[in-house]
């Protein structure tokens, strides 16, 4: 039997949603965890409740309830780690730019990955945070980003990538993704966003949230889990083929 690597990943939403996530990360306790809206004032707490250490990369400064922080995407894994490595598709690597809340041309995007080892196998892992648009409605600065990620992406190579793409499923950013890489989210999912926490508990039918892989990996029983965060979660099983 091949092996096989269980997989979590999930918008956290900042520091909102911690007596939900936590739990929920132990009881799972999945080899590989992708966390998007990390703060990295909480790289400490997420270690120490988790185990292991976090590779984590920085997207922005912002100023959020009257203190200066800085938010970003993060991998914990419980496997062991041979590599890691970071590809910025926008924004300059060596300087974190400081948010102005709705531009995102002050966002950094990155597709942060490690490669970990389960007994004769190594698995590339990557998660990212896509361009918000609002409404989940494509636009230039999307379209300008894709084409970076694209391109990050054929450098990193077989991957299994995670993340909230901010581009709902059926629309045209989504549609490009699943042209070249499988979409593993089983199409009995029609939204990620849970309104039961979402700032906006309007939004309906918009499936951001995405597993994608390249023919390298199989990806199966992927489950979204609700009840979190703004976002639900998805969990796989990942295995080489």
């Amino acid at each position: 039997m091949a092996d096989s690597i269980s997989l979590v990943s999930l918008n956290i939403e900042l520091d909102q949603h911690f007596e939900r996530i936590f739990p929920f990360f132990e009881k799972v306790n999945p080899d590989v965890l992708c966390v998007q809206e990390l703060r990295e004032e909480d790289i400490p707490l997420f270690e120490k409740n988790i185990g292991v250490k976090c590779f984590y990369v920085p997207m922005a400064h912002q100023v959020y309830r009257g203190v200066s922080e800085t938010f970003g995407v993060g991998i914990f894994s419980k496997l062991p780690v041979l590599s890691t490595g970071v590809k910025n598709y926008y924004g300059n690597a060596e300087k974190v730019p400081d948010y102005i809340n709705p531009d995102q041309n002050t966002v950094s995007r990155v597709l942060l990955y490690c490669d970990v080892v389960k007994n004769n196998s190594t698995f590339r892992v990557g998660t990212t945070h896509f361009t918000w648009t609002f409404g989940g409605v494509p636009d230039d600065l999307q379209r300008r980003d894709l084409k970076g990620f694209l391109l990050a992406l054929e450098e990193a190579g077989e991957i299994v990538f995670t993340g909230d793409f901010n581009a709902p499923r059926g629309g045209e950013i989504f549609g490009e993704l699943a042209k070249r890489f499988k979409d593993n989210v089983p199409q009995k999912y029609t939204t990620s966003i849970d309104v039961a926490f979402h700032k906006n508990p309007n939004i309906k039918n918009l499936m951001v949230d995405g597993i994608f892989s390249t023919k390298s990996y199989s990806v199966e029983g992927v489950e979204m889990i609700c009840g979190l965060s703004d976002h639900c979660a998805l969990v796989a099983k990942v295995s080489k083929v």
